[in-house]
Formats: C-alpha cells, sequence, structure tokens
C-alpha cells in the first residue's frame, strides 16, 4: 500500500483575509508552494473577534466579515477561528514586555478550536509562523495532541528584545524547550536565537517568491517612461523604511543624471515627512509618489523599471527585494538586512551601510552611470531567484525539514 501523504497543520495569523487580500501575500504564496509539495495541508489564520456593530475602520471590518473558513487558489484550505487577540496598539505595546498573561487569555479563547482542529486532522507535523503567539499556542497543546512543530521568525526586534525583556525571553524560551527546530529567515536573527537559546536547533530558512508573468514582460512601457531610467522604491511609509533619505541621496546625484526618476510606490503615516522631503529638495518632477498599487501594479511597475532600491535598515528578509529581482532588477539595499545572506555586493546591486546618505548617493550613481554593468546585474538578479529562491524551491527544502521533524531526525546545518 502507498503511504499516507505528511499532514501539515499550518498557523498563520498574519494571512489574507477574503476581505482583505493583501494582507500577508507571501505568507499565502508560501502557502500555495507548500501545497504542491507531496504533503496534505491545512491552514489556521486565527482572527481577532470584532462584533460587526463595532467594526468602523476598513481593517475592523475585514475581520468582523471575515468567513470562518476560506479555499484561496490553489487549492489552500484556511480556517478563521476566533480569538482574543488583538495585534493593535495600544495591546501589543502593553503585551510585548511581558507576553505571557495575554497568551494565556488568547489561549484560552483558542484552545477549543486549535484542539479540535488537530483532533480531526491529525497532522504529523506543526508550522507556526512566529514563536508568539502561535508557537506558544502549540506548546500549551495538552500530552494526547501534541506533535513535532517548527517555528519560522521573520522580525529582527521580536527577537533581539528579548535581551530588553527576561518575560519576552521566558515566553519564547516556552516555544524554544518544545520545538523540534526554530526557523530564522536570515542569518543574522538565526546567530540571535542561538545566543538566547543555545540548547535549541536553529535553523535559517530564506523567504522565496513565484516567478513575475511573463505577460508583464510584453506591456511596453508607458510613453512618460520611455527614455527615462527609472528607480523604484517600494514600501510601507514608516520611519524604519527610510525613504526620506533616499529622496535625499537621490538629490545629491540628480544633476548628474538628469533622464533619471525616482518612482515610489507605498503609503503609511511617514507620508507627510516624505511629500515634505520632495517639495524642500525641489524634486517634484524628478520623484513621483505614485501611491499604493495592487500587487500586478506592483510586479509590472518592476518590469518597466532599471533598478529598484530600497534602503530600510534592519530588514530581515522583505520578500519586496526578491520580487525586484525576479523583475530583473538590480537592487540597492542596506548591508544590515537579511537579503545579504543570498546576494553579492556588485554582482546582484549593492549594498550600502544603513541611514547613510553619501554610501547610498554613491550606490545610485553607480548604478546609473553604466547601462552595461546594471543590465548584467540585473540579469545575475533573476538568475539567482530561478536557481534557489523560488517558493517551490523554499517549499521543498520546508518539506524536507517536515519529514526530518516527524522521523525525530536532527539537522544542524542552515
Amino acid at each position: 500500500m502507498p503511504s499516507r501523504r505528511l499532514r501539515v497543520l499550518f498557523l498563520a495569523s498574519y494571512f489574507p483575509k477574503p476581505d482583505n487580500p493583501l494582507m500577508g501575500t507571501w505568507a499565502l504564496s508560501q502557502a500555495q508552494a507548500l501545497a504542491r509539495q507531496d504533503i496534505d495541508l491545512l491552514v489556521a489564520s486565527f482572527t481577532s473577534w470584532v462584533p460587526k456593530s463595532l467594526a468602523i475602520t476598513s481593517g475592523a471590518k475585514a475581520y468582523a466579515s471575515c468567513p470562518r473558513s476560506y479555499t484561496w487558489e490553489g487549492g489552500v484550505e484556511v480556517r478563521y477561528p476566533r480569538w482574543l487577540y488583538y495585534s493593535v496598539r495600544p495591546i501589543k505595546h502593553w503585551a510585548y514586555g511581558n507576553p505571557i498573561p495575554y497568551l494565556k487569555l488568547a489561549w484560552w479563547s483558542a484552545k477549543r478550536e486549535l484542539c479540535r482542529m488537530v483532533e480531526e486532522f491529525q497532522p504529523d507535523v506543526i508550522f507556526c509562523h512566529h514563536s508568539l503567539p502561535n508557537g506558544w499556542m502549540v506548546a500549551q497543546l495538552p500530552t494526547n495532541l501534541r506533535r513535532p512543530f517548527i517555528t519560522l521568525d521573520h522580525d529582527f526586534d521580536e527577537i533581539t528584545d528579548c535581551h530588553i525583556y527576561p518575560c519576552r525571553k521566558k515566553a519564547i524560551a516556552v516555544v524554544a524547550d518544545q520545538s523540534w527546530a526554530m526557523l530564522a529567515v536570515a542569518n543574522r536573527m538565526k546567530r540571535d536565537i542561538q545566543q538566547l537559546f543555545p540548547q535549541t536547533q536553529v535553523l535559517t530558512h530564506h523567504n522565496g517568491v513565484e516567478p513575475v508573468p511573463e505577460s508583464l514582460f510584453d506591456n511596453h512601457r508607458p510613453l512618460e517612461l520611455r527614455k527615462r531610467k527609472v528607480i523604484l522604491a517600494c514600501a510601507l511609509f514608516a520611519e524604519r523604511k527610510g525613504i526620506p533619505l533616499l529622496i535625499e541621496a537621490f538629490h545629491q546625484i540628480a544633476s548628474a543624471h538628469p533622464d533619471a526618476v525616482l518612482r515610489i510606490i507605498g503609503s503609511g503615516p511617514d507620508e507627510e515627512r516624505i511629500r515634505n522631503t520632495v517639495n524642500r529638495l525641489a524634486l517634484n518632477q524628478k520623484v513621483q509618489l505614485i501611491g499604493k498599487k495592487l500587487h500586478h501594479e506592483v510586479l509590472q511597475e518592476m518590469v518597466w523599471a532599471d533598478c529598484f532600491a530600497l534602503v530600510g535598515w534592519d530588514e530581515p528578509f522583505a520578500t519586496v527585494y526578491l520580487e525586484a529581482m525576479a523583475a530583473g532588477l538590480p537592487i540597492i539595499c542596506c548591508s544590515d538586512g537579511g537579503i545579504n545572506d543570498v546576494i553579492c555586493d556588485g554582482v546582484h546591486g549593492f549594498a550600502v551601510p544603513p541611514k547613510n546618505v553619501a554610501a547610498t548617493a554613491t550606490a545610485l550613481d553607480r548604478m546609473l552611470s553604466s547601462d552595461a554593468r546594471r543590465i548584467e546585474m540585473g540579469i545575475q538578479a533573476q538568475r539567482l531567484i530561478h536557481q534557489k529562491l523560488t517558493w517551490n524551491a523554499r517549499a521543498k527544502e520546508l518539506s524536507s525539514l517536515f519529514e526530518m521533524a516527524v522521523s525525530g531526525q536532527m539537522q544542524y546545518a542552515a
């Protein structure tokens, strides 16, 4: 008789909702890639309970109207149980340093549904995005429902702040003690977890990306972008993303490259500061703030661009770099981010020190000064994606880890 397919329960709180499909799109892409492996997959995305009568904002309405289950493209079945966990200010700030009391409340509200899913689905292994809260929840399962579980963390601060907050470290220690392995999206994060929890198996597992649809390469640039060298940036408008710094750096080299234009996709709390920077530097004709875009529109902008620049600091492993590289673009990034685990400075783009305007300006100038070098770096960037960093390739590696966890093997190589 053929052996039973591996069954994987995937817990991901930051996951698209039917009324908010842009939330956590990369988590859905990962789930779809896992579903293409030889496994049976069930996703559980515990969702904050919001009464419809109190749902005023678009975000709250997406939670309130979220169905109990939904099947996404690729046959990804997702359950959306409700729980009393709200990752919003001021609750998130209040619980950050001492999370266990809030986690206990979340567990009290979620345990019936989580236990029911484990009993019904009978997973061989449980995969959790983030040690807190999902990994901690799985660590609370009663003995008869426990399975090998693996966590994947995505944020530098959520780990590093364990050095500052002993109670936060204590909460994650519960996960570290019981998990088969803790995965990190960057080597820097892996080293930090190993320092904090030296008895835990810690591995690096990078994110992936879907290949850019071929049809987008058939669409010609808009007339206004022809004969232009387009630098593209795409980010949430938040301080850490460094958009004003990028504009300052572009200002330093703009006169030397009269055909260059900086196009910036995004919105967010730092938008007023960004607009003020553009106005102060009189760059309204050279810097184009084009607002939020749907995902396929972002990919089209990448295909039309000549290079991608995002000099945000402390970027764990932003998939936006991978998307740009998949579109054939060389990148400019900060040297402290996880993307440096996989790219080579000068081969796939340029890495600059964090918060350094002068170094960013130099990188922009170098990128714009040689068409041949820029094009070759873009070719190398796209080749790297296709060879190692598609979601299919990353899911295949993750599936192998699941098999090892079930069989009880240990592996200490990243």
